[in-house]
């Protein structure tokens, strides 16, 4: 039932970390923290309906909502269920529920609240969650103890479970629109910490821990969200506890004997987006070829990552994830090449501006980005390969969320975005470029791709989805990993394999999710994972 994946930093139970670049002497380290403090922002009110969706605003969720499953340094572990039966044919799941968890409200946690929380989802979606499409039939057995019944095998259903915030029915049976619901009681879950308080002007939160909270002891009683102009600085002057570190700093805090220092598994990373219904031409398998030759993804890890990082792979899942295809179609940066293809596909400059045209229309196309320094960066440096390649790119660099509703609505050419989903179970190549014919639940408007369609792309996901065989699952990913390499659908342009620093003396808890770079974004960070016997 565990999935596990590679490229992720292990830790002992006292939270240290392989990767550390760091060579300062042992540190002592508080069991009990009193307060942590991290870098703020608005991400939202933390319901499944009301926060951002983007990791810091669905971190916040995790931390009051607990799932039927957790996820710890290596896989997927029981969380309010305890173990679970699956039937001989992959269809139907049997879960078994941790008896006197209580809601934080000291009301009893039921199997009725999962059942009405699967049943609620579905009339109202969450901003993320679980692809509940292929449950057939949800039946609660008794009070601790629920049968789900899937219209087909699904292999990564455990997985997605992860994702199904489990929510209150007798505080939510009479909500009708959840969108609007902030009150108090909104807030309640059975997870380790409250709400105490959230200002949408300043980005601040405050979280303090469920006393009466059923899992394993809480070792932070208080995180603290406060606002910072520079991550970095705030952290060398003890304003927060942790902060990601860009690759040109990493010397000024490794001089430091009290910080640790450690790098991140490249799962994140920056994508180009196509929206091929908005640009015809992108249709042109020629011409996402060409943009894949064009774009030099080495440069990218080396004048932006600063060396700390992978190019993208056309095959999508990064070299960093056990499924990884090395044998993919490759693609060095060569600009020779990329015109090739063009001019084959009959693409010219007719009018010797350098761009190329085809049918009176120009190879020309407007990027849009997120405005943060970064990826104008990666912008600039894509739009001059793809210039020398006689493909015209106009910036449109955007503060981050109206960045996000343009995406959303499908309002853009091509666009550049970050992603951190590449370390997941790969049945995201399904929901990411899949059609729609199969019904299947579409990707999240933080990766968007639109317009496309392959039927070999489709039916070796689906094939995938059913398959609960591992070896023969992972060989159909392989094989789904050329197609799509072929193909290009999108770009992956770096996996970035980030740095962050922490001061063990403060806290050294740190733990990653299997499939994630940010341990701040482990709610297992701030519990005593000693105590969790299941795992």
């Amino acid at each position: 039932m565990v999935l596990i994946f590679s490229g992720c930093v292990s830790q002992s139970s006292t939270g240290g970390q392989s990767g550390n670049t760091s060579t300062g002497s042992q540190f002592s380290s508080p069991r009990i923290v009193d307060t942590i403090r991290l870098a703020g922002g608005d991400y939202g009110y933390p319901t499944p309906f009301q926060h951002y969706p983007r990791g810091p605003g669905i971190f916040k969720v995790n931390l009051i909502f607990d799932a039927l499953v957790e996820k710890d340094d290596k896989g997927i572990i029981p969380w309010l269920a305890e173990r679970w039966d699956v039937s001989a044919d992959g269809t139907e799941y049997t879960f078994y529920l941790r008896k006197n968890v209580k809601w934080q409200d000291g009301q009893d946690f039921t199997a009725n609240d999962v059942k009405f929380s699967i049943d609620y989802y579905n009339k109202y979606p969450p901003v993320s969650g679980a692809d509940l499409s292929s449950l057939s039939n949800v039946e609660v057995i008794n009070n601790y103890t629920i049968k789900m019944k899937l219209s087909q095998p699904i292999a990564p259903f455990i997985y997605q479970l992860y994702s199904l915030k489990i929510i209150p029915e007798h505080i939510w049976r009479n909500v009708t629109d959840p969108n609007k619901f902030s009150a108090p009681e909104a807030v309640i879950g059975t997870g380790p910490y409250k709400l105490a308080e959230y200002s949408k002007e300043h980005g601040t939160y405050k979280f303090v821990a469920n006393e009466n909270f059923w899992g394993p002891t809480v070792r932070v009683k208080t995180l603290e969200f406060v606002p910072v102009s520079d991550e970095v600085v705030a952290f060398e002057q003890n304003a927060v506890d942790f902060t990601g570190v860009s690759a040109d700093v990493i010397d000024r805090l490794k001089s430091d004997s009290s910080v640790k220092v450690f790098q991140q598994p490249a799962i994140w990373g920056y994508e180009l987006s196509f929206n091929m219904n908005k640009s015809p031409a992108l249709k042109e398998k020629a011409v996402r070829q060409a943009f894949a030759y064009a774009i030099d993804r080495e440069e990218l890890v080396e004048k932006v990552g600063r060396g700390a990082g992978k190019p993208g792979s056309m095959g999508i899942l990064p070299q960093d994830h056990i499924w990884y295809n090395s044998n993919v179609k490759q693609y060095k940066h060569d600009t020779e090449k990329a015109k090739q293809l063009l001019a084959d596909a009959g693409w010219k400059d007719s009018d010797g501006d350098g761009i190329l045209e085809k049918d009176g229309k120009k190879l020309s196309f407007t990027m849009t980005v997120s405005s943060d320094a970064t990826t104008t960066r990666i912008a600039e440096l894509v739009k001059e390969r793809l210039k020398e390649a006689g493909i015209e790119v106009k910036v449109q660099a955007l503060e981050s969320k109206a960045r996000d509703t343009k995406l959303a609505q499908g309002d853009f050419e091509i666009a550049i975005n970050g992603y951190g989903g590449w370390g997941g179970d790969a049945d995201y190549l399904r929901t990411k470029f899949c059609g729609t014919k199969f019904g299947i639940q579409r990707a999240s408007h933080s990766r968007p791709l639109i317009g496309y369609q392959n039927d070999t792309v489709d039916r070796l996901a689906l094939a995938q989805l059913k398959e609960t065989n591992g070896e023969k699952r992972k060989q159909i990913i392989y094989e789904l990993q050329e197609v799509l390499a072929e193909d290009v659908p999108s770009i992956p342009l770096y996996y970035t394999a980030s740095y962050e620093a922490y001061r063990p003396t403060v806290y050294d808890g740190w733990i990653n999710m299997f499939d994630h770079h940010e341990v701040t974004h482990s709610k297992l960070s701030y519990l005593d994972r000693t105590e969790i016997t299941w795992a």
